[in-house]
């Protein structure tokens, strides 16, 4: 008497065909396994048939896990918008400083001083990040913030991100005059742009865009950072050098801390339309601390 039997699985696949076979012999399900036009096939007795389906369902399903490895993140944005306007800001804002347009002394009334801030003056939290000493300082400033904006406002959205850029140097500066409190000045945008970084770093790292890979791999976009920050953000170290590391320091860390923050909310429900509000709003804070700067005198 021939016995019944029932084809379970049909395949081109040999590792496949191996991986079945397997979990059937664990099963003590007894299978055989032949050779029909070109594919491999598996049969079983047909009273173990549903056992055996029913046991390959559940082995799928149970180790149908998410794909290792990086998960793209959505942009957002081009993110090229947000990059021209940071380039015009920087540029038109430079020029008038530099020619004492108007007749004032922009960087003297837009500069971080610690002393006229802790008065009252926080304006110029804002205002300094968009002074310059001169040509290489501003330069280095729109390569690097043009790089890392590019990248926050592709995936946080141009109005969001670049909002978070202002918000992110802001608060770096206030961070650095709290730290130290003796009197200084400075001047530029580096505490927003390694606020862009911070904001980068705690981003990625929070959306999981290495979530299904070993710890080490999950925390590269936070190593990054760091690295980042201590390559591009301690100075030369000459006698001479007058970059203000603590700015830069601060200013990642006040980017981190909103980067982490809005990592925490869906910003695919945020409109294109509430988008162009934040961008505006960003550009309002430039326009409305500059405004408040220049009266000052009056």
């Amino acid at each position: 008497m021939i016995e019944a039997r029932v084809v379970i699985l049909r395949t081109l696949d040999s590792p496949r065909l191996s991986e079945v076979g397997f979990i059937l012999s664990a099963l003590q399900i007894e299978y055989k396994v032949s050779q029909f036009k070109g594919y491999w096939e598996i049969s079983v007795p047909v009273e173990s048939a549903f056992q055996a389906r029913l046991e390959l369902t559940q082995y799928a399903e149970e180790s149908r896990t998410a794909p290792a490895g990086p998960r793209p993140l959505k942009a957002l944005s081009s993110g090229r918008n947000g990059v021209i306007a940071y380039v015009v800001v920087l540029v038109l804002i430079s020029w008038v400083s530099w020619s004492y347009a108007f007749s004032y002394d922009w960087i003297a009334l837009g500069r971080s001083d610690s002393a006229q801030i802790l008065a009252g003056e926080w304006w110029r939290t804002i205002t300094s990040l968009t002074l310059h000493v001169d040509f290489s300082h501003l330069a280095g400033n729109i390569v690097f913030g043009g790089f890392f904006g590019f990248y926050v406002g592709l995936y946080l959205g141009s109005g969001l991100g670049w909002l978070s850029i202002v918000a992110g140097g802001a608060l770096g500066n206030i961070l650095n005059i709290l730290i130290r409190p003796g009197p200084h000045f400075s001047v530029g945008a580096s505490t927003a742009v390694f606020a862009a970084l911070g904001i980068l770093a705690a981003y990625i790292w929070r959306r999981g865009f290495w979530e299904a890979t070993h710890w080490r791999t999950r925390i590269a976009p936070v190593t990054a950072g760091i690295c980042l920050l201590a390559f591009t953000g301690m100075g030369s170290g000459a006698e001479n050098d007058n970059v203000d590391v603590f700015a830069h320091v601060t200013g990642f860390i006040a980017g981190f801390g909103l980067g982490w923050l809005i990592s925490r909310f869906n910003l695919l429900e945020i409109s294109k339309g509430k988008q162009r509000i934040l961008g505006l709003v960003a550009i309002g804070s430039l326009v409305l601390a500059w405004t408040l700067a220049l009266n000052v005198q009056f």
